[in-house]
């Protein structure tokens, strides 16, 4: 095999393997920098979803009124989502769990069957109820794999990650700590 093909198919396939769980094509723009929505942005009502879990428990919006609500929305293969999930799990839901006013739900995008979401779960250490069939809850909050969503006790999307998740983790816990204080 020629060395200058074999250049070209490496670094083809790094720039593959660094993309493959990050991808932004269907994101909405952002009106700034980071993830936090803008008071010009106010008044996104978050849609209502219904996720059911591998143990066939239903995780409905309703359960979370009056909570402010992390969403965890991973791929069950990803990598990265992979890497991060013990993060928000030491981060976010360690972290808040006794607060009343706190709740944290995770929604597979990728259409995992139960084996690969327990899985994901018993890789990760994630304690907190992990939703499958989560494609179309993603498609309604305007996000992707690899990104966190957080809802406010008012119904009302204050945060959607515009990067993988281990890029905007300060940021969210920053921010739910600022909701719950």
């Amino acid at each position: 095999m020629d060395i200058k093909y074999s250049l070209y198919l490496l670094i083809f396939s790094l720039l593959f393997l660094g993309y493959s769980c990050s991808n932004t094509e269907d994101e909405p723009p952002r009106s700034n920098n980071t993830g936090i929505i803008s008071p010009g942005d106010d008044g996104e009502t978050a849609p209502t979803f219904s996720l059911q879990t591998t143990s066939g428990t239903t995780i409905e919006s309703s359960q979370f009124a009056g909570k402010n609500l992390v969403i965890f929305f991973f791929g069950y293969n990803c990598s990265p989502c992979k890497a991060v999930g013990p993060d928000v799990e030491s981060r976010l839901h360690q972290a808040f769990k006794d607060d009343s006013k706190f709740a944290i739900i995770g929604a597979d995008q990728w259409e995992g069957n139960d084996a690969g979401v327990d899985n994901f779960q018993e890789t990760t250490g994630i304690t907190f109820p992990l939703g499958r069939k989560g494609a179309q809850m993603a498609k309604d909050f305007g996000t992707t794999y690899d990104r966190i969503v957080v809802v406010n006790a008012e119904g009302k999307i204050v945060y959607r990650g515009n990067s993988i998740v281990a890029n905007n983790l300060d940021e969210v816990v920053d921010l739910v700590d600022s909701l719950l204080n």
